[in-house]
Formats: C-alpha cells, sequence, structure tokens
C-alpha cells in the first residue's frame, strides 16, 4: 500500500512518511492512505480508499458496557470491535459515548423461542428466550444463551422500550413483550392534526380520526378472527347519523368486499339505536326489530303460543319482511308475555284515578275507540266503548230484531287444553257467524295460529234490539187485552141487564 502526502510532495521513507502523520506538521492538512493518492476529498482530514482491503479495528476484550476496560482513558467517539461474548456484550462493534460502551446495529441472526416460566437446561448458541405465560412471576423477562448456559438477556442498543417489564433495553427484539413509562403516539403527518392514536399510560388509548381524513368515519377500532374479514367488526365515529350530530357506531362485515353494515349507535346524549340511525328527541332508545326477555333456551313461537315451559315476554315489531325474494310491508306489533301463576300484565298508579279517569286508551288513526275505566269499587273491570255521536255518520235503524236473536245458539262446552274440563257457556264463533257476522272475527286454517274469536260486548245491541221488538209487541199484546177487558166488561153489563130484566118479567108473571 502506498503512503502519501498529498501537499507535500516527498518520496522519503515509509518511516518519514510515518513520522510526519504523527508529527501533527502544519503542513499535513489532510491525508489519504490507499489507492489514488492524489485525489482527496475536500472535507476529509483522513480518507481511505481500496477496493480490495478494509479499516481493521483494534480487538478488544470488553467485559460489561459500563466498564472502560481493557481500554484506558477512553474518551467518547472510540471504536473498537470486541471479541468477548458474556450477558452484556456479544461479539461486535462498539463504540463509547463517554461513560459506556454502545453496539452498533448488527445483524446478527437470532432464535427467538417462548415458553412458560424461566428456560433451564442446556441451550443452542444465538437463542433469546422469552417468558410468555402471563402468571408467571418473570412474564416478559428474556434469556440470551451464553456459551451453552441462559443468562439473562441485555440489549446492546439503546431504545425507547424495555424488554418485558424489567430495566433492561428492548434492543433489536422482534419477539417478546416490550413496555415503558410515558405515552406512546402515532400520528399522521397530512393532514396535519387530522389523524392520532395515543395509548396512554394509565389504561387509556385515545384515537383521533378528523373530518379532514375521512368525512364519513371518525376513529375506529377493527375487531377479526377471520384472517380474510379484518372488518368483521368495527366500533367507529360516524359523523353523519343523528341528524348530522354523529354517533358511536358498532358494525358487522359478512366480507370484506362488502364492507360494514352498521347495526347499533349511541349518540352525543345517550340515546341507543339498533337498526337506526336516528333517535327522536321524546326517546332514549329506538329499536327497529323485536325484544325478547327470558332464559335464553326460550324461542320467539313458544312464548307467542303459549307452550313454552318457561315463562318470557317478547315485544315484536315487524315493517317489511323478505317474501319470495321481494320486500313486503308486514306492519305487525305486539306485546307478548308468558307468565306462570302470577299476573301476565300489571298496571298500576300511586293513586286512585277519578271515575272518569282511563286506565287503557284506545285509539285508532288519532281517534279514541275506547277505554277501560275503574268501577265505584276502585277494580278495573269494564271497558267502556266510544260511542260519541260526533265521531259517527251514515246512523241509521238496524234491520236485526228479535228473530235473529232467536236463531243464536247457546251452547255449554269445556276448552282442550282446560286441564280442568270446566264448563263454559258461550257462542260457537262459526254457528254465530251465520246469524250475526258483526260479533265474530273470522281466523284461518291453524285454529291454534289464528282461531275465530267472538266479541261478545257486540251482541248487547241485538240484545237491546230484541228487548225493543220485545217490548213492542207487549205493548201491542197489552193494547189488545184492554181492548178484550173492555169488551168482556160490556158483554157483563148486556148480561146483567138482560139477566134484570128476565127476572122482573118472571115477578110480574107470578104476581098476576
Amino acid at each position: 500500500m502506498k503512503v502519501k502526502q498529498l501537499l507535500t510532495r516527498t518520496t522519503g521513507a515509509l518511516g518519514v512518511t510515518a513520522g510526519l502523520l504523527f508529527v501533527g506538521s502544519p503542513l499535513m492538512a489532510q491525508v489519504k492512505i490507499g489507492d489514488n493518492p492524489n485525489t482527496i476529498n475536500p472535507s476529509s482530514i483522513l480518507e481511505l480508499e481500496s477496493a480490495t482491503k478494509g479499516l481493521l479495528l483494534p480487538r478488544v476484550a470488553l467485559t460489561s458496557t459500563s466498564v472502560a476496560a481493557p481500554v484506558t482513558n477512553a474518551v467518547a467517539g472510540m471504536h473498537v470491535y470486541n471479541t468477548n461474548e458474556n450477558d452484556e456484550v456479544q461479539p461486535g462493534e462498539y463504540f463509547y459515548d463517554g461513560s459506556t460502551w454502545v453496539r452498533l446495529n448488527s445483524n446478527d441472526t437470532y432464535n427467538y423461542i417462548e415458553g412458560n416460566g424461566a428456560p433451564t437446561g442446556s441451550c443452542p448458541a444465538k437463542t433469546i428466550y422469552t417468558d410468555s405465560d402471563e402468571d408467571s412471576g418473570t412474564f416478559g423477562q428474556q434469556w440470551t444463551c451464553i456459551n451453552g448456559a441462559w443468562v439473562v438477556y441485555k440489549s446492546p442498543t439503546k431504545t425507547a422500550f424495555f424488554a418485558g417489564f424489567t430495566q433492561n433495553d428492548a434492543g433489536g427484539a422482534k419477539r417478546g413483550v416490550i413496555s415503558r413509562y410515558g405515552h406512546i403516539v402515532s400520528m399522521r403527518e397530512t393532514p396535519a392534526g387530522q389523524g392520532k392514536s395515543t395509548i396512554a399510560p394509565g389504561g387509556i388509548i385515545q384515537l383521533l380520526r378528523g373530518p379532514g381524513i375521512d368525512a364519513g368515519y371518525g376513529a375506529a377500532i377493527d375487531l377479526s378472527d377471520a384472517p380474510g374479514n379484518p372488518l368483521k367488526y368495527r366500533i367507529a365515529i360516524r359523523p353523519t347519523v343523528q341528524g348530522g350530530n354523529g354517533g358511536l357506531v358498532f358494525h358487522t362485515a359478512a366480507s370484506a368486499a362488502a364492507g360494514p353494515v352498521a347495526r347499533m349507535m349511541l349518540t352525543p346524549s345517550g340515546k341507543l339505536g339498533i337498526g337506526v340511525n336516528f333517535v327522536a328527541a321524546d326517546n332514549i332508545v329506538h329499536v327497529n326489530g323485536s325484544l325478547q326477555g327470558s332464559e335464553a333456551d326460550v324461542d320467539a313461537a313458544g312464548l307467542a303460543q303459549g307452550t313454552s315451559a318457561l315463562s318470557g315476554y317478547r315485544f315484536y315489531q315487524e315493517g317489511v319482511r323478505v317474501v319470495n325474494g321481494v320486500n313486503t310491508q308486514i306492519n305487525r306489533a305486539q306485546i307478548i308475555v308468558q307468565s306462570g301463576d302470577t299476573p301476565n300484565l300489571v298496571l298500576t298508579k300511586r293513586v286512585m284515578p277519578a271515575a272518569s279517569e282511563p286506565f287503557v286508551v284506545f285509539r285508532v288513526n288519532g281517534t279514541e275507540e275506547g277505554r277501560i275505566f275503574r268501577d265505584a269499587n276502585g277494580d278495573v273491570r269494564f271497558p267502556a266503548a266510544t260511542s260519541d255521536r260526533r265521531l259517527k255518520e251514515n246512523i241509521k235503524s238496524t234491520h236485526y230484531s228479535i228473530d235473529d236473536l232467536m236463531k243464536i245458539g247457546v251452547v255449554e262446552y269445556n276448552y282442550i287444553t282446560n286441564p280442568k274440563k270446566e264448563t263454559t257457556i258461550g257462542f260457537i264463533a262459526q254457528d254465530l257467524y251465520k246469524v250475526f257476522p258483526e260479533a265474530v272475527t273470522v281466523g284461518g286454517d291453524d285454529a291454534k295460529a289464528n282461531p275465530w274469536r267472538v266479541d261478545a260486548t257486540k251482541i248487547t245491541p241485538l240484545l237491546v234490539k230484541a228487548v225493543q221488538d220485545q217490548q213492542k209487541e207487549i205493548a201491542a199484546l197489552k193494547a189488545q187485552l184492554s181492548e178484550m177487558n173492555a169488551l168482556k166488561a160490556e158483554v157483563a153489563s148486556i148480561k146483567a141487564m138482560l139477566g134484570n130484566a128476565a127476572q122482573e118479567k118472571s115477578e110480574a108473571t107470578i104476581s098476576k
């Protein structure tokens, strides 16, 4: 190798050149060692150039990152190649930062393994073991194999993290637990101030996703157990729901391609919506669908039919149903309650209402159709139907009469579902329908699901009409009877007169 002082073209021996290098002559502002000695970078004080040779650093055997020895008078910036290996240092290049030896980044390949608890027994070189047992007292701690034995791993690289829950630096570890004190913040560079994720000490995660990133989605968390569908469950802020006031929305996605579908939301004012994207001011909860309260194994059909072995209730609502692939409007709502020995429905008031205050009111299309009041004893028993003339039209006398009433059959029977076979007196809906269909609701083919029904209260007007007809007949009969009685009195009077005349004639004959 040629050694050349570039500014002073000397042809002296190598020793003279070396002397010139270390004497510190003011003439030696720049030095180059190696190939092309006449060309040197103007910003360098020392330049090495070779296509076949490298720079060999001093080989030293360090014992600890905190001990300068065996280097004497170590100063910040010194570089060495360490040849020793223990729990603190491994073979490789180190520099001294003024207080400790710091290993430069290494491409060493390690075999990372995990286990439950601290490792035992012999081990292969270049192995790092992590305790992954959360119930272990050394959970998250790491060990490395030195000379066939496990020693606590101490990372040679300074990072922002500890290895596990120890005070050892995490270094370049790619597996196992890492920890730190303080916040961890990930920010979006552009648009500035619109995106940030913060892990705060003390168990708080803060997410910010502003409208500058996506006007339709705020901060979100995606949860999934399907590798092909990372959007299976999404919890996100949606600024567009609740009339633009936004809300926290829970989504599901059948597939990643289909995308998230909103299922439930919580508004800023604490309102809950299920199956809707707006909850009105009068509501605290709005559900588009049915609600059921029961044991887990009680099905809806069992409650609806009264065949369930356990009690429960169901608020049933159905707006649209898919029939043969077509959305069909259903508009159905029911309250279903199945109970054992307790009442199915209990209505309470703190104070007994006045007789004119109803417990139940029935309305149809804005018009009141009936009420349920309490009676004089305070018991709620008698329904009161609306009968205001102002709500009626096409008023005329009915064509039904006592003759129709006489055609109605009154029978005794018991219900098949009544285990005691108790006798009931009433009507048969199908028979009554032939005479007075207004009191009958026609059912379907399934008697259990949709039976024929009789509204006995609708027979009351027929009874009144029959009594009126009967009273007319009685009045007519009374008139006829009165006439007959008058005739009888007249006949009796005539008979009396005839009798008296005959007697007088007889007495006159005798006297002669």
